[in-house]
């Protein structure tokens, strides 16, 4: 796999992203120990994870963190696995929670997860848009002061938010995010579409902010839950226990970006879920796909993503802005 320096880091991360949100729960710990072995095998060195992952399905509480400490303890070569992790996570009986003493009790929680004394990459879960955004760069400041942190980011916040915390940072010569995290897929989405809302999409004016600034970003749902896959048909019925994936994904604008990918696929020989993510990578921002696996061929179909560029052709024929599929 390709590897890149995320901007204004010494993190040369692999641009596929393992997301281990099923690590240790849905996937058992010996089967995720193995994952995670095959996906350092395929050229991947980045992992994100939460604090939170998978509490909504396990007993163990962070038992993804968990997992993961205890397999880097197996790993001669950790120093170059970039492990990132989220914090300040919602709780049911408080949803924002970004309070400077919140933020550090759930960095301690990780940091003992994961079994390290400094996390590389840090991610604040949600915004809290009432709260001022001086106060959550000074806490984060001192965080990466106090050697708990090297670097860090955000994930969900808007746009409007993401210019406040970088103009406050840079008036005060302190170090501001890195990277962003964003729902993002070739697939077409409707805001209205999310249930939940605090969830923030791509869009345009949010992709010209990353290219501008040359920001990191490193997209959830990325595989727009496999509709990309080839499994899938216009003329199929549509999953009736996928209720919010039919709501987000089962439209025409869709099905004919899926009949793109599949004719690209029969061009390049590249199977259609590896060039849905070659997608987002040819941005012209770095952009560092995270994918859900969950066995060895999912991995390594989702990894050869990583070892290829699909040129400005290629990406404008996906999203139906011409019509003709490039030469191969």
């Amino acid at each position: 796999m390709i590897q890149q320096t995320i901007p204004g880091t010494d993190l040369h991360a692999s641009t596929i992203c393992f997301g281990a949100a099923s690590i240790g729960s849905s996937i058992n710990e010996s089967d995720s120990f193995r994952l995670m072995d095959a996906f350092i095998d395929q050229g991947g060195n980045f992992f994100d994870t939460a604090l939170n992952y998978a509490n909504w399905s396990c007993p163990i509480p962070s038992i993804s963190e968990k997992t993961i400490g205890k397999w880097l303890r197996t790993r001669p070569d950790r120093d170059r696995i970039i492990v990132a992790t989220k914090g300040a996570c919602p709780k049911p009986e408080r949803f924002f929670r970004l309070s400077a003493e919140e933020i550090a009790a759930d960095l301690q929680e990780s940091l003992t997860n994961l079994q390290t004394d400094c996390i590389g990459l840090y991610w604040l879960h949600r915004d809290d848009p009432t709260r001022p955004v001086e106060e959550i760069v000074e806490t984060l400041n001192e965080l990466v002061r106090a050697g708990h942190i090297r670097f860090f980011g955000c994930s969900n916040w808007t746009l409007e938010r993401l210019q406040e915390a970088k103009r406050y940072a840079e008036s005060k010569g302190l170090q501001s995010f890195c990277a962003n995290q964003m729902m993002w897929s070739l697939s077409s989405i409707a805001k209205e579409n999310i249930s939940d809302e605090t969830i923030v999409l791509m869009d345009e004016a949010l992709g010209a902010y990353h290219e501008a600034e040359q920001l990191a970003a490193i997209p959830f749902s990325s595989q727009a839950g496999g509709f990309f896959s080839g499994r899938y048909r216009r003329e199929q019925p549509a999953p009736e226990r996928k209720r919010e994936f039919v709501k987000q994904h089962w439209h025409e604008t869709n099905f004919g970006r899926l009949d793109r990918v599949l004719e690209l696929a029969e061009q390049t020989g590249k199977t259609p879920a590896a060039l849905a993510l070659a997608y987002l990578i040819a941005h012209p921002f770095p952009v560092f796909p995270i994918i859900g696996a969950r066995n060895a061929e999912q991995l390594i179909e989702s990894c050869d993503a990583g070892t290829f560029r699909l040129d400005a052709e290629a990406v404008r024929f996906l999203k139906g802005e011409r019509q003709e599929s490039p030469k191969t």
